[in-house]
């Protein structure tokens, strides 16, 4: 049987394949059809899947997806309207007092950004529950029929439910959701209590709000993509990668597809965490390039850490996912000039059309990767993507145009100072999710993968004192790789509000309980047995008073109010710099993830490569590539071929199908038996 990883990309859409029977591993890239993503999936499939067992059928296909991302934010998904307790219906405008986007606390032009539906389809209806569950109203279900009948005028495709204190007692959401299908089928229906079953209005309504904006779109895309792949094979089961870092069933990503925010580059940080951890090593920052944005994530002591007070397009969002940063640094990031004549890269990017100026589709901005071939670093024999043929024409006049307009007079130092500027937005996320939060990332190994990830590795580790960056097998494919290396998982959470003492932890106990008993029922359905089944939990807790909380693991049985209080006291110290042990603290929420863990073995190096392998060491050529200075006859080497733990030194380049590693000056490189190349500073080389 095969196991599928599929995962899209603002520039390229990936596809690895690992085949049971013959334990082989196959990978693909086609450039993402914007409007038309299941097309650039099943191209990819097409290449990945011939001759490569493929009378064996499909056992699983795993897919990661930024359209939903994309959709909320360019604000292109349905026409969307909200059900609202009476009162409560401009929520979604009045939001809460403070800027939600970051950076703009002080800018005096600061528009806040539009909601998403607008008033005349933001409903109030008429019922009432307490924060304890109790119905203090009922449901006036005559004046829910009338909005209805409002909502099959206003000819919606989704609505939002989002009724005070549902997550204590869903019962009004549960009727209201019934008439709806009844009286329009075919409306996505999003319940506040299914999306975000946890208390803070604003923060659940918003969440709602996304989920349903996003539902139609993601609906249509999953079943187009389910009957491509149903002709395929009758028995291929398709799951949906979830911003969390886990795997959840079609059915389920189909109701909640807001889940799905990030489950592209999550699936990358997993199998990140997974390479490092077989490679020894418990701290790693995993730095993902591909061709749009640069995602950053910091995993400390092999465990990722998933959060759920988000932002996206300056809204809140409330699911979980990993904590990780984006920034506008990709490959095809655009290099422009200020009127006052400072040089910036990004946020805007080339995309997949036109792209780069070097792909030969109509291009004319200088990119990233425009820049990387100018300088060397990239071949012009080997297809960019393993299926573009780059070429300098009008590369290099480009180049001499930017640099002109920014008072340069050299293009290779215009090159390399777009390069130079990439990195340091790299370098400044990573140091968000390090040192603000109390994280040395010397002490951390940087993984980097991605398209363009390996070519910028040593430089952005220089800049952070990182003495070791691992490059794991398939770089430009490797979050479709983590897909497959991805956990089963299920994410349920409970409100609580209860002070940590003794009196309250069996309370605690037993919501755990109930989670677990809940969790297991999902993975039941989904054909998992309790032999394989695990639980990750968590308490969200605080100061009594606060305004946020911080997730806490719960502590090993037996559960005690001193342990859990103990954990608490020392993350907080950790993150701020100090507790105070005599203050009273709260449990806020209890949190509990239900898992099976993947079965796909570990990626082994094999020596054969894709070049011929040229001389020993696969050297296939040298060529002048310019670092701090132009350096001729650097080796470029067939990833493929290279010995196995035969270390060499720097300058080099290392080129594969996919991804470009280079390897600057003052640095070694050496590939281990699990086909990770392990770049070191020669002055910490092991």
């Amino acid at each position: 049987m095969r196991i599928i990883g599929i995962d899209i990309g603002g520039t390229f859409t990936d596809v690895v394949v690992y085949d049971d029977a013959t334990r082989r591993i196959t990978a693909a890239k086609a450039l993402t059809r914007r409007g038309d993503e299941a097309a650039s999936v099943l191209e990819c499939l097409e290449e990945a899947t011939t001759g490569a067992g493929a009378d064996g059928g499909l056992d699983r296909v795993v897919h990661g997806t930024t359209i939903g991302t994309n959709a909320i934010l360019e604000r292109r998904g349905a026409r969307t309207a909200v059900l609202a307790t009476r009162g409560f219906r401009d929520l979604l405008e009045i939001g809460r007092t403070r800027r939600m986007a970051p950076n703009t606390l002080f800018d005096l032009s600061f528009r806040k950004p539009a909601p998403l539906v607008p008033r005349p389809l933001r409903f109030d209806v008429e019922e009432r529950v307490d924060s304890g569950g109790t119905v203090l109203e009922p449901l006036a279900e005559p004046a829910l029929r009338s909005a209805v009948e409002a909502l099959a005028r206003e000819e919606v495709a989704a609505v939002a439910v989002c009724y005070l204190h549902s997550y204590a007692n869903p019962v009004h959401e549960e009727a209201t959701r019934a008439l709806l299908e009844e009286a329009l089928p075919g409306v996505f229906v999003s319940p506040s209590h299914e999306v975000v079953p946890e208390y803070r209005e604003f923060e659940r309504l918003t969440t709602t709000v996304l989920n349903a904006f996003i539902g139609p779109l993601l609906d249509r895309y999953l079943a187009v993509l389910e009957n491509a792949l149903r002709r395929g094979s009758e028995a291929a089961r398709l799951y949906i990668m979830a911003s969390s870092g886990g795997v959840m069933p079609l059915a389920r990503a189909r109701r909640t597809p807001i889940q799905t925010v990030l489950s592209g580059p999550a699936g990358g940080v997993t199998a990140g965490v997974g390479a490092a951890n077989a490679a020894g090593f418990g701290g790693v920052i995993t730095c993902d390039m591909g061709g749009t944005s640069t995602d950053v994530c910091l995993v400390h002591d092999g465990q990722l850490r998933v959060t759920v007070d988000n932002l996206i397009g300056n809204m809140p969002l409330k699911v979980p996912q990993v904590d990780m940063n984006t920034v506008g640094a990709g490959g095809g990031s655009v290099a422009w000039v200020s009127p006052e004549g400072q040089i910036h890269v990004g946020p805007r990017s080339a995309g997949s059309n036109p792209g780069p100026i070097c792909y030969g589709l109509g291009g004319r901005d200088v990119t990233v990767t425009d820049a990387n071939l100018w300088l060397g670093r990239l071949a012009m024999r080997r297809r960019l993507g393993g299926r573009i043929v780059p070429t300098m024409e009008r590369v290099g006049s480009a180049i001499e145009a930017l640099a002109r307009a920014a008072g340069i007079d050299d293009t290779h130092r215009m090159a390399a100072g777009v390069v130079r500027i990439a990195v340091a937005r790299m370098v400044a996320s990573i140091r968000e999710i390090s040192m603000s939060r109390g994280y040395d990332p010397r002490e951390c190994v940087l993984m980097a993968f991605g398209g363009a990830g390996p070519m910028h590795a040593t430089t952005v580790a220089d800049e952070l004192g990182i003495d070791r960056v691992l490059v794991p097998k398939f770089p430009g494919n490797f979050s479709a790789w983590g897909l497959l290396t991805s956990e089963i998982r299920h994410d349920l959470a409970e409100t609580l509000l209860l002070g940590c003492t003794s009196d309250a932890i069996e309370r605690v106990a037993a919501s755990l309980a109930d989670l677990r008993e809940r969790a297991r029922a999902r993975l039941h359905e989904d054909g998992f047995d309790d032999r394989v089944i695990a639980f990750r939990e968590t308490l969200d807790m605080r100061y009594l008073g606060q305004a946020f909380e911080i997730p806490i693991p719960v502590p090993e049985a037996p559960l005690t109010a001193d342990a859990v209080l103990a954990g608490f006291h020392r993350t907080y110290a950790r993150l701020y710099g100090h507790a105070s042990e005599d203050q009273p603290v709260e449990i806020v929420n209890a949190r509990l993830a239900g898992i099976v863990p993947a079965r796909v073995p570990e990626p082994v190096a094999e020596v054969g490569g894709s070049a011929g392998g040229g001389s020993e060491g696969g050297i296939i050529e040298r060529r002048r590539v310019w670092f701090d200075e132009a350096i001729d006859a650097v080796p470029v080497h067939d990833r493929g071929y290279l010995p196995i733990d035969a270390p060499f030194q720097g300058p080099a380049v290392i080129e594969e199908t996919g991804a470009t590693t280079v390897v600057f000056p003052g640095w070694s490189c050496r590939r281990d038996e699990r086909d990770t190349l392990h770049l070191v500073r020669e002055a910490s080389s092991s």
